[in-house]
């Protein structure tokens, strides 16, 4: 046999290295273009290395403070890094609450928020079902820009830290100002939160602007006591009527403002009542039904009448409908009990449905989200970290062609997890970190429209 027959007799050779992505992958019965590409996944490791060295300079500015300094500032790292996050959650929230002069004006260098901000808007985006449900359930400010930002711009954000040191460019004088403008703070955040810093929050009691509420108080220097807004036990004196109030105390009325906003014919689902749980499809139909009956239930017992309240008194009948409450969770949960299944008894003691859980949860916190953004935050710059230590943020060992192997490899099987996802509804199944790492670069809204 000559030597050409032995080799067109062997198998076909495949290249062990592939150099570009398949225009389309099977997922289900259906065959889909990539929802991530190389440049992405790029842009998405660059961007964590920048949230990581964050945690690190935050880390960095409390390990070495001065005998002066350390009068007033805390000394701990890490409660250092729970305080910034909780007023990255907090810029959030004021920047997409914020004035903006017009709709959402596209996505240019001048629409990028700081990246504290980005850090947890990214974390929202992480949990698709939550931000869907809280972009569509209401049509506040805050819903609409929910629904106006539901694809990061990754390309464009990681063009803004550099490569090597991950620094993040100084701003324009346009994207500084439509941050400010929007948001009513200042663009650059700091590192350090002295005793003495303040922040400005509304009281649930009476909703009077307490203006001088401290982030962080000296109680707090021993774990678990702290007072102060960012502070696990805060709790808050009003200015104006006396009352102390804290954070279960702000979700209870934030649910009676939802509630008097519907009785005022707004648009309004109660968090967790809209996507149907195994689909994640809306279901306004359903939600309606589950609403009308929270309703009427606390109409019952407040003794209100059907008519609807009128706009002008939508702020000072949640106060009420609040202080009938006691602004306590407890009874929130067995109202809403009482409200979903009507003909059942239920008492604090007993366990609460799955759906009611998810609702008191939702309420159990102030801010627009219906997830606790603080604790998610936290949770990422854990997995953030991991990602580091196994070299994944080394970003440049991804611009050789011959490393960017891995990379393709590694959305080749977050591909193939969705097509194990489609396989299995209803299955509890872990993926491995390089393909939890591109769940978080797809396409937000392409994903949701397949999987949810």
């Amino acid at each position: 046999m000559s030597f050409q027959q032995i080799v067109a007799d062997l198998p076909p050779h495949y290249n062990d290295f592939a150099t570009e992505l398949p225009l389309e992958f099977r997922v289900g019965n259906e065959s889909v273009s990539p929802l991530v590409t190389i440049t992405a996944a790029q842009a998405h490791l660059r961007l964590l290395a920048a949230f990581d060295k964050l945690k690190r300079d935050v880390y960095g500015t409390h390990s070495s403070l001065s005998e002066e300094e350390s009068n007033e500032i805390p000394c701990d790292p890490h409660r250092a890094w729970v305080v910034f996050v909780n007023r990255a959650v907090h810029r959030f929230d004021q920047f997409m609450s914020g004035k903006w002069t017009s709709d959402f004006p596209g996505w240019s260098e001048a629409a990028i928020p700081p990246l504290d901000v980005i850090m947890v808007w990214h974390t929202y985006l992480l949990n698709p079902r939550t931000y869907y449900e809280d972009s569509i359930r209401r049509t506040t400010p805050f819903a609409r820009r929910l629904a106006a930002m539901e694809s990061m711009p990754l390309t464009l954000i990681a063009s803004l830290i550099d490569s090597t040191t991950f620094e993040v460019a100084l701003p324009s004088a346009q994207r500084e100002s439509f941050f400010e403008s929007t948001s009513g703070l200042s663009f650059m955040y700091s590192t350090k939160t002295t005793y003495s810093d303040v922040v400005s929050i509304p009281c649930p009691c009476c909703n009077t602007i307490n203006p001088t509420v401290h982030w962080i108080t000296h109680e707090g220097d021993e774990e678990g006591k702290g007072t102060g807004f960012a502070e696990p036990g805060f709790v808050h004196q009003c200015d104006w009527c006396s009352r102390k109030f804290n954070r279960s105390m702000m979700g209870v009325r934030k649910f009676c403002e939802e509630l008097t906003r519907r009785r005022a014919l707004r648009k309004v689902f109660f968090s967790e009542t809209l996507l149907d749980p195994m689909t994640g499809k809306a279901d306004e139909m359903l939600a309606g039904t589950l609403t009308v009956r929270l309703v009427r239930r606390i109409n019952a017992v407040f003794k209100l009448d059907n008519k609807p309240c009128s706009q002008d008194e939508i702020i000072q009948e949640a106060i009420n409908l609040s202080k009938g409450m006691e602004w306590n969770p407890q009874e929130l949960s067995v109202l809403i009990h009482q409200g979903l299944r009507p003909r059942e008894k239920y008492h604090v003691y007993d366990e609460q449905l799955p759906r009611v859980k998810r609702i008191i949860a939702a309420y159990s916190l102030p801010g627009y989200a219906s997830i606790d953004l603080v604790a998610a935050v936290l949770r990422q710059g854990s997995f953030i970290e991991k990602m580091r230590e196994l070299g994944w943020l080394e970003f440049s060992h991804f611009q050789a062609s011959a490393n960017q192997v891995t990379l393709l490899r590694a959305i080749a099987r977050y591909h193939a997890f969705l097509d194990l996802i489609a396989a299995k509804p209803g299955s509890f199944l872990v993926p491995t970190v390089d393909i939890v790492s591109y769940r978080k670069v797809a396409n937000h809204k392409k994903f949701r429209l397949i999987f949810l």
